[in-house]
C-alpha cells in the first residue's frame, strides 16, 4: 500500500480493479501514477505501476499493429479470397492468375500473411487474396468483407475431408451464406468429375477458372464511350438489372442532370439504338451517353 496516498489515488485504484478493457486499465494506471505521492517510501510502488503500465501499452500496441497488418483495401471490381489447407497450391494459383509473386515452397505454412494480386478478366480487374492456412482471427475478417470465397482442394488428399474441414471453419465464423466456388487442384494426379478441376503445375483449366470466378461473382461489364470516340478500355462493372441511369451516375453525376439519351452498341441487329435512363443493360453492352 502506498505511503500517505490521498483519496484520489484510491479512487483511481478502484477504477483499475473494475476496468474491463486494457484501455481502461491504462487510463486508471496513469491516474494512479499521477496521484501517488513521490517520495522515498513510494519508490517501489511507483516502479511497479510503471512496469505494469508499460506492459499494457506494449500489448495494446502489438494488438493494434496486428489488426492493421491484415487490413486490405478493396480494389477493382470485386474481391475474391482463396482459402485451402496448407500446400494446396494457393500461392501458385494466385501467381498464375495475377501479377502477384507470392512465395511458393513445399513445406507447410509458407504464407504467413495475406498475399494480394489483381486478375484481369477482359478488362475487369478482380482482386484476389490468398488467406494463410493458419486462419488466425486477424485474417478471418477479410473473408467477411470479400465478394467470393474460392475453396482450393488438393487432389492428392481426400477432397471431401478437406471440404468438410473448410466448410466447418466457414460456418464457425458465420460465413455460411457467402458465395463459394470450390476448385480441385492437381487434377493431373486425380480427376474429380463432380468438382471443377485444374492443374496449376500443368496450366490446365486456368482460363476456364477465370470465367468461373467471373460468373460466380454475378456481375456484368458495361463499356462507356464518348460520341465519335472509341469505347473505354476498362469496363464499368455493375449488378445484373442495372440501367443506363446507374452507369451514367457512375461516370459523373452532372451527366445525369444533363442527360438527353444514350445509344447502345451490342451484337444485335439493333446496335446503335437510342434508349432512356430506364433501359436495362446486358453484359458487354457499350453505352454512348449524350448530354446537353
Amino acid at each position: 500500500m502506498p505511503v500517505n496516498a490521498g483519496p484520489e489515488y484510491f479512487e483511481a485504484e478502484k477504477k483499475y480493479l473494475e476496468a474491463r478493457t486494457k484501455e481502461e486499465k491504462i487510463a486508471a494506471l496513469e491516474e494512479m501514477i499521477r496521484e501517488l505521492p513521490k517520495h522515498k517510501g513510494t519508490h517501489n510502488v511507483l516502479a511497479q505501476l510503471k512496469r505494469r503500465l508499460s506492459k499494457l501499452k506494449n500489448e495494446t500496441s502489438a494488438k493494434a499493429t496486428q489488426k492493421q497488418e491484415f487490413v486490405i483495401r478493396k480494389e477493382g471490381s470485386a474481391q475474391v479470397c482463396i482459402i485451402g489447407l496448407t500446400n494446396s497450391g494457393k500461392s501458385s494459383l494466385l501467381n498464375s492468375l495475377t501479377n502477384a509473386k507470392a512465395k511458393v515452397a513445399d513445406y507447410e505454412y509458407t504464407t504467413k500473411k495475406p498475399e494480394v494480386g489483381m486478375m484481369d478478366y477482359h478488362g475487369a480487374k478482380i482482386q484476389l487474396i490468398e488467406i494463410p492456412s493458419t486462419f488466425t482471427s486477424s485474417v478471418i475478417s477479410t473473408l467477411h468483407s470479400c465478394d467470393l470465397i474460392l475453396i482450393l482442394l488438393d487432389a492428392s488428399l481426400e477432397i471431401y475431408e478437406q471440404m468438410d474441414e473448410l466448410t466447418n471453419l466457414l460456418n464457425k465464423h458465420g460465413l455460411e451464406d457467402k458465395k463459394i466456388l470450390t476448385v480441385v487442384n492437381k487434377s493431373d494426379i486425380k480427376q474429380h468429375k463432380d468438382v471443377f478441376s485444374i492443374s496449376i503445375k500443368n496450366k490446365i483449366g486456368l482460363e476456364e477458372l477465370k470465367s468461373k470466378i467471373w460468373s460466380s461473382l454475378n456481375l456484368i461489364r458495361v463499356y462507356t464511350k464518348i460520341p465519335g470516340k472509341e469505347r473505354d478500355r476498362e469496363p464499368v462493372t455493375l449488378l445484373p438489372g442495372s440501367t443506363v441511369k446507374d452507369v451514367t451516375e457512375h461516370v459523373h453525376k452532372t451527366l445525369l442532370k444533363n442527360f438527353k439519351f444514350a445509344r447502345i452498341f451490342d451484337s444485335t441487329k439493333f446496335s446503335g439504338r437510342k434508349v432512356g435512363l430506364s433501359y436495362k443493360l446486358n453484359d458487354m453492352d457499350i453505352v454512348e451517353i449524350h448530354a446537353s
